[in-house]
C-alpha cells in the first residue's frame, strides 16, 4: 500500500502583509477586511527565486526527511496551477527539475490540468504505477506556482496567493496511508478570473465541499465525528466554518492557521498543512482537501491512526 512518508515546503523568502499591499495596490478598505474576515493577513512574494530554485530545495528536503538518496527515486510528479508555472517548449519542469536534483533514476511526468487538485490526481496516478511496477519503492510529488502579475495576487474577497513549492515523499507501507481518496470537477460553467482580476463566486460552492467531503468520509468507511483534523486549502475561512457546521464537526479541529501566516499556496497547501499541522506524527484520521479555480474538488484521509474508528458503519 502507497503512503505519504514525509512532506517538505519551501516559501519565498519576502514575506509581505495583506494589509500593506492592499495599500499599495490601492484597494478600498471593505476589500482589506473582507479578506480579514476570510484569514488572510500575510502572503510570501518571489523576488529572484525561480521556479527551478523552489522545486530544487523542495525535493531536497523531503529527500533529507525520508533518508532517500536521489539516484534510488523511482518517480517524480509535477504540478502547478497557472499556465505561466512552466517553461517554454522543447523544456519541462519534470525534466529540468529531475536533472538538477540528480534524479537519474526517476520516471519524470507533470499533472497540471486540475489546477490546485493536480497533486491529488497524481495520488491516484502514482497508484497505479506503484501497482503496475512492483520495484518501486518512492516517488515524490513537487507542487510550485508564483505569481507573475501582482493584479492577480487576491483570489477575489476569499484570500491571497504565496509563491511557494511543497514535495510530498510518498512510499510503500509509508505510515501516513491514503484512504478514500475523491476527485470531483463541476460540470456547471464557470467564469473563472474574470478581465478585472475579480473571481466568479459560485452560489454551489459550500454545498459541492460538502458532497465531496461526504463522498471521502464514505469511501474510507468513517463518519464526520471521527476526523481528528481538517486540513483545508487555505482560502475562504468563512466557507469553511459553513462546512464544519453542516457535517457537525467542531471548529477546533479546523487547521487554520496557515490562512494568516502563509496564504493560498496554490496545491501546495496539502503538503504545507500536513507538514504544519503535524498529522503525520499524530494518531488519527485527517481530511485533507483542496478545490481549484474552474470547478476542481478532491481530498483524502490520512489514515495514521493506529485502531479502527468506534462505529466505522455510521458513514454520512
Amino acid at each position: 500500500m502507497m503512503g505519504i512518508a514525509s512532506t517538505a515546503y519551501v516559501l519565498a523568502k519576502t514575506s509581505c502583509t495583506v494589509s500593506e499591499w492592499c495599500t499599495a495596490q490601492a484597494l478600498a478598505e471593505d476589500r482589506l477586511q473582507a479578506l480579514s474576515r476570510n484569514g488572510a493577513a500575510r502572503f510570501h512574494r518571489a523576488q529572484e527565486e525561480g521556479l527551478i530554485a523552489l522545486g530544487s530545495e523542495a525535493i531536497s528536503k523531503v529527500l533529507e526527511t525520508g533518508a532517500v538518496a536521489a539516484d534510488e527515486l523511482d518517480a517524480l510528479v509535477i504540478c502547478h496551477t497557472s499556465p505561466l508555472s512552466a517553461l517554454p517548449m522543447p523544456y519541462t519542469l519534470a525534466g529540468a527539475l529531475r536533472r538538477a536534483c540528480g534524479l537519474a533514476h526517476a520516471y519524470a511526468l507533470g499533472i497540471t490540468q486540475q489546477q490546485c487538485v493536480s497533486s491529488l490526481h497524481a495520488l491516484r496516478v502514482l497508484d497505479a504505477l506503484f501497482t503496475r511496477h512492483r520495484a518501486w519503492r518512492s516517488a515524490v510529488i513537487v507542487t510550485l506556482d508564483t505569481i507573475i502579475r501582482e493584479n492577480y495576487r487576491l483570489i477575489g474577497d476569499s484570500g491571497v496567493h504565496s509563491d511557494a513549492a511543497s514535495a510530498v515523499l510518498l512510499q510503500r507501507n509509508a505510515p501516513g496511508r491514503v484512504h478514500g481518496l475523491q476527485t470531483y470537477n463541476d460540470p456547471r460553467a464557470v467564469q473563472g478570473v474574470m478581465p478585472d482580476t475579480l473571481y466568479g463566486t459560485s452560489p454551489h460552492y459550500v454545498w459541492t465541499l460538502v458532497s465531496v467531503i461526504r463522498r471521502v468520509l464514505r469511501a474510507a468507511g468513517i463518519a464526520p465525528g471521527d476526523l481528528s483534523t481538517i486540513l483545508p486549502h487555505n482560502v475562504n475561512l468563512q466557507a469553511w466554518h459553513q462546512v464544519l457546521a453542516s457535517l457537525a464537526i467542531p471548529e477546533e479541529r479546523l487547521f487554520h492557521d496557515n490562512f494568516a501566516r502563509v496564504g493560498h499556496a496554490f496545491g501546495s497547501d496539502v503538503a504545507i498543512n500536513i507538514a504544519d499541522s503535524g498529522a503525520l506524527s499524530s494518531p488519527g484520521y485527517h481530511l485533507v482537501f483542496s478545490s481549484g479555480i474552474g470547478g476542481c474538488f478532491g481530498g483524502f484521509i490520512l489514515n495514521t491512526a493506529t485502531t479502527p474508528p468506534l462505529h466505522p458503519e455510521k458513514t454520512p
